[in-house]
Parts: structure tokens; C-alpha cells; sequence
């Protein structure tokens, strides 16, 4: 089976969007640490260092949908935002909560308090988006269900997941089609955003979303590098 595209056959902002930069969905696809996720092969270390830092991550995520609440216009666009952090903060801990099974200790053990670099890196990242506008925010956020949902659908289907694989419940979480269904309402709000912004405002959100990509990439290296705030070279 030939590799899965971004977007393929699809039209608008962010499908030639995904697809100018399909390059980045690939080098997400085959860092180690997902090649460790298919392979069910990673050490619990990592595997408790990429939750204890998800975790973190997600609850800036939801921080910004709270930005995105100020910048929405209507009740409308309130009501999108209060609705996707409700969805996060009440359904997305079951794909951690699966990892924490692998690795024999419960969800709250696995947080933590402190950051990692690159982590914290992201989510600066994110907060200044949303003090943009609402494209640029919503660019920032596209990347993290984009990548993994495509990153999901791409290996259930070249592969079929084992009732016994030692991720399995992540990547089911991740194949739900009410995920994709959430992918789609959020590509195709920005979609509408793009049309209406002029070739400045286009040209941020397609850096936002960029860079959102790339911290995706590092997100995957700080979990496999247990990435901390230790000086390279060690003292």
C-alpha cells in the first residue's frame, strides 16, 4: 500500500495547506518515538516522559481555546470553543490513560509539574497565536490533531492493529471517527478564515502553522530523548 497523502483530492486553505507541507507530516510519521508507538517498542520512560508532558501541553491547548473564546465574535464561535475544551478536558485523558496501563502506574502518577523545553517552547508558541487573530490561532492549533489523526489513520491502515499491540487504546482513540469529525469542523473554520483574510494575515497563518508542525516533530524528540533542562553537556 503506497504511502497515505495529506489531503488528497481535498480543496481549500488548509487541504493545500497540509499538502505544501506534507513534508513535515512525514518526518512527524517516522520519528523514532511514532516508530516506537507503531512497533510498541518504547521504553516506559519514554512513554511516561511524552504523558507527563502531554498532559501539560493539553492543558495550555485548552488555555487557548479560553484566548479563542476572547477573540470570537459571536456566541457561535463561543460556543465552538467551549465545546472543544470541554471534549479535551472530559474525553482526550483515555488515550494517556492507556499509555499509564503500558507503563503500570496510574494517570496521576504519571504528571508532572515542570516543562520540558521544547514543550514549553510549543506552547509559547501557541499563547502568542492567540494573541493574533482568530486564523492565527486556529493555524497554531491545527497541527496537533492533524498529525495525529492522519498519523493513525495512516498506519491502521497499512497495518491492522493487534488485538494485543501494547498501544492499542492511543491508537484507537485516534482513529474514532468522532476525531475526524472534530479535525474537519476546525479545518473547515479556518478554511473560512483564510478567505476572508488579506495576504498578510494568510502569510501568518501559514507560519503559525508551520511552526506548529515542526514543534510537533520536537514534541516526538523531547519524549525519546527524555528531554529536561539538563545543560548538553551534562553539568
Amino acid at each position: 500500500m503506497g504511502v497515505l497523502p495529506v489531503a488528497a483530492d481535498e480543496t481549500g486553505f488548509t487541504a493545500d495547506l497540509g499538502r505544501r507541507h506534507s513534508d513535515l507530516f512525514e518526518a512527524f510519521y517516522q520519528h523514532p518515538f511514532l516508530k516506537g508507538m507503531r512497533e510498541g517498542t518504547l521504553a516506559k520512560e519514554q512513554v511516561l516522559h511524552y504523558v507527563g508532558q502531554d498532559h501539560q501541553y493539553l492543558t495550555a491547548y485548552v488555555r487557548c481555546y479560553g484566548l479563542g473564546l476572547a477573540l470570537s465574535p459571536d456566541r457561535e464561535w463561543m460556543r465552538f470553543f467551549h465545546d472543544s475544551a470541554a471534549f479535551i478536558l472530559g474525553e482526550e485523558s483515555r488515550a494517556h490513560e492507556a499509555l499509564c496501563e503500558y507503563a503500570g502506574v496510574s494517570y496521576e502518577e504519571a504528571q508532572v509539574d515542570r516543562l520540558a523545553p521544547s514543550a514549553q517552547a510549543y506552547i509559547n508558541h501557541m499563547t502568542a497565536a492567540g494573541h493574533d487573530t482568530l486564523g492565527v490561532l486556529l493555524a497554531a492549533l491545527l497541527p496537533c490533531p492533524w498529525t495525529y489523526l492522519w498519523a493513525a489513520r495512516r498506519f491502521t491502515e497499512e497495518t491492522p492493529l493487534a488485538a494485543d499491540h501494547p498501544f492499542h487504546g492511543w491508537w484507537d482513540f485516534y482513529v474514532e471517527r468522532s476525531m475526524t469529525e472534530k479535525l474537519l469542523t476546525l479545518r473547515s473554520r479556518l478554511d473560512v478564515l483564510a478567505a476572508e483574510a488579506g495576504p498578510a494575515e494568510r502569510e501568518r497563518i501559514e507560519r503559525a502553522f508551520v511552526a506548529s508542525c515542526h514543534y510537533e516533530v520536537r514534541f516526538w524528540e523531547m519524549a525519546w530523548s527524555l528531554e529536561d533542562w539538563t545543560p548538553p553537556n551534562g553539568t
